[in-house]
């Protein structure tokens, strides 16, 4: 329950921070960086509502994994046990408001609030795909 409402606060974040862009005097966002931070593209303002709608889309999608956690995974045959789906839906839960925080994170340095920092990202990333491995390792087959 907590990971669902940390998510939906982040995703209504992810909203506000993109129509206070919106609204605001300027008329560009930062589009891409490059590996090191560095401004590599600049667009129009209202391409920033496009992360929120992104945001919510997953939210979505990883909302139906945390209920069916076995249709994540189709490539490798996971045995449906209770603790094999306790730590699917664990990982779920632990990843998306994960996921969503890097969507902020990105809207925010889109609409230039704040400096990208792609260590912050990294750092992130890094922690999900360890805790990726630290689940499928756990799950029985």
């Amino acid at each position: 329950m907590k990971s669902k409402i940390a998510s939906i606060l982040i995703i209504i974040a992810t909203f506000i921070v993109a129509i206070i862009k919106i609204v605001s005097a300027s008329e560009t966002i930062i589009l891409h960086w490059d590996f090191w931070g560095n401004i590599t593209s600049y667009g129009t303002k209202y391409y920033i509502i496009i992360l929120p709608i992104i945001s919510t889309i997953l939210y979505l999608v990883l909302l139906h994994y945390e209920k069916n956690p076995y249709k994540m995974n189709r490539t490798s045959k996971i045995k449906e046990t209770p603790s094999n789906f306790i730590a699917l839906v664990r990982y779920v839960r632990v990843t998306t408001p994960l996921v969503l925080l890097i969507l902020l994170y990105v809207t925010l340095c889109s609409s230039q609030v704040i400096n990208l920092q792609p260590l912050i990202i990294f750092a992130i990333l890094i922690f999900i795909i360890v805790f990726y491995i630290y689940t499928y390792r756990k799950i029985r087959r």
